[in-house]
């Protein structure tokens, strides 16, 4: 959507500049003469900026800006000033004023003012839409995507949380398996009793096997008291084996006869206790390699594999790494509930990247950058190096160049419009310009306005 300016400005000549210049600029613009009649207008809600003069009849720009700062923060004020004012621009600037220009006004100076406010506002209504699509699309449980890949994730989710079949979850480290892993837990039936996570490949074999099964008092060197397993503390709930492709072979078989027969024996006990718990394993291994090469059993490996998800890494659902940025800001932001924006420049870098370490990368970059930077926004200098030295490759899209008028045709314009305004008076129409006297005589022989510019007594 165009940004929309509000210029208030009590000469008359000055205030049809303003609107004919931001609107061969691409903006919409609305002009009024005087504060007074700027109030109510600003109450429409329609106004993204304002361009106000300083000194005017009645209310000046100042009082404009204070009411504005006080009841529409939104808006972003950009002071008009003479050489004269100077100062109560400064005061302008300091009462929070985006910027200031000086008259006469430059159409080059218009347009850079009004660009990089334009830009943003942009990045603000971009980082408020996020946000808000975060909070209604956030996914499952801890899961953050909408993309096409992660909607398919979150149907598997549905439509397995319900049984009590093992699962199998696949997918690069830091993807997110074991969100995955408590979502399925989160969503079932069964999600008052205990998720009990174990890593096997963390722990040596010995303490692998006592920690899943559990042993008795004695059972071994330094086995002063009896412990229940994981498998047996999960109780009705889920056991969930992270990165099951590590386990011991030996242990392997253990876990694949626990399966099979529904019990659990401790180490150094005859005793056995029912497998209340569901099974769901997450590996970043391929299991097919690992059993030709003698690493896993093939008879463990389908058992565990009745339903398999498969987890995409973060460089085949870039369109939720804008989504996945916002959370980690909010997650990790400041303890006063502000959170930093990210430029969009920075932002591209980031969707372009392709994240070998997938969301678990991108959630360290994310406090790294919040960590290190010094400003409202996070830009690129804030990013890790291996992101600082990458180049986006993402172009902004065509549409945002559709409508957009050449430079030269946009001066022409304002030449054009400034000599019919001074009944083609030359060296009144450079003054309103701000351009010397032989830049104005170049411009109209340049761009063929001799015709307009015949009626001047004084050319």
């Amino acid at each position: 959507m165009k940004t929309s300016v509000l210029i208030v400005e009590d000469e008359d000549v000055m205030r049809t500049f303003c609107a004919e210049a931001l609107t061969s600029l691409g903006y919409s613009a609305q002009a009024v003469d005087s504060v007074e009649r700027a109030l109510p207008v600003l109450a429409t809600g329609q106004f993204d900026a304002i361009l106000t003069d300083v000194r005017m009849q009645g209310l000046s720009g100042l009082d404009l800006l204070e009411v504005v700062k006080r009841d529409y923060p939104g808006i972003e004020v950009v002071i008009a000033t003479g050489y004269g004012t100077v100062s109560a621009a400064v005061e302008a600037m300091k009462k929070g004023a985006y910027d200031y220009l000086t008259k006469p006004l430059k159409l080059e100076e218009l347009e850079r003012v009004f660009r990089r406010l334009a830009e943003k506002l942009m990045l603000a209504e971009e980082n408020r839409r996020l946000r808000d699509q975060l909070k209604t699309h956030q996914g499952f449980a801890s899961l953050i995507g909408t993309s096409p890949q992660m909607q398919k994730v979150y149907r598997l989710i549905l439509k397995v949380a319900a049984k009590r079949h093992p699962v199998l979850i696949t997918g690069e480290s830091g993807a997110g398996k074991e969100l995955v892993a408590r979502a399925i837990h989160a969503y079932s039936p069964w999600s008052k009793q205990p998720f009990m996570p174990v890593d096997c490949g963390a722990l040596t074999p010995g303490l692998i096997e006592s920690e899943l099964f559990g042993h008795v008092r004695g059972a071994f060197t330094g086995a002063v008291q009896s412990r229940q397993g994981l498998l047996a503390a999960a109780e009705g709930g889920t056991a969930f084996l992270d990165e099951i492709g590590e386990l011991p072979v030996e242990i392997q078989a253990k876990l694949l006869r626990v399966l099979q027969e529904k019990e659990i024996k401790p180490i150094g006990s005859n005793q056995r206790t029912r497998l209340e718990a569901r099974i769901i394993a997450a590996t970043n291994q391929n299991l097919q390699e690992a059993i030709r090469d003698g690493k896993f059993r093939k008879e463990l490996f389908f058992r565990l594999d009745v339903v398999t998800i498969k987890l995409p890494p973060l460089r085949e659902r870039k369109s939720d790494i804008p989504l996945l940025v916002h959370y980690f800001l909010d997650r990790h932001g400041t303890g006063e509930g502000k959170t930093a924006a990210v430029s969009a420049e920075a932002m591209n870098r980031m969707v372009s990247y392709d994240w070998p370490g997938n969301v678990r990368e991108l959630e360290n970059c994310v406090q790294r950058a919040l960590a290190l930077g010094s400003g409202t926004s996070i830009q690129v200098k804030d990013l890790p190096t291996n992101l600082m030295h990458h180049a986006s490759s993402v172009t902004p899209p065509a549409s945002q160049e559709v409508g957009v008028e050449s430079l030269d045709n946009q001066e022409r314009r304002a030449i054009l419009r400034a000599l019919e305004t001074t009944n083609g008076d030359r060296i009144r129409a450079a003054k309103l310009l701000g351009i010397g006297k032989t830049t104005i005589y170049r411009k109209i022989k340049e761009y063929g306005l001799n015709a307009a510019a015949k009626s001047s007594p004084r050319v």
